[in-house]
């Protein structure tokens, strides 16, 4: 399924991974670096390590947040530039693309299948 968005996404310049990450952050920004972290299943360094490229070509920005959003001192938050919701915004198309041919292969059955055991991967793991 990677390779699906991937392909996709090569049109925008990204790969879904870049994707998710924008779209997190455009969905949930600001947000602090850590809780996007353990909100998409990463730890710091590969959350770092990510961040670098998005941060570089000028579409994820560092902002200041109030106190009580900080979970520690290294804390630092994430918001999309002005350019950052256009890479989005235009590679939202593409992303629904992949995900129309992913649906496609899967059929309905085993798409809500699928999304279901995500689901319930995702309420363990931000549960544990």
């Amino acid at each position: 399924m990677t390779s699906i968005y991937d392909q996709h996404l090569a049109t925008d310049e990204l790969t879904i991974g870049q994707y998710s990450l924008l779209s997190r952050i455009g969905q949930f920004g600001p947000i602090g670096a850590i809780p996007l972290a353990t909100n998409m299943g990463m730890d710091r360094s590969t959350m770092s390590r990510a961040l670098k490229p998005l941060i570089s070509a000028g579409w994820v920005q560092t902002v200041d947040l109030p106190l009580e959003m900080l979970t520690d001192k290294r804390s630092f938050g994430l918001s999309l530039s002005d350019e950052g919701k256009r890479k989005w915004e235009d590679a939202m198309p593409n992303w629904h693309k992949a995900q129309e041919e992913i649906n496609h292969i899967l059929g309905k059955t085993n798409h809500q299948s699928l999304m279901a055991l995500v689901d319930a991967a995702n309420n363990k793991f931000l549960h544990i």
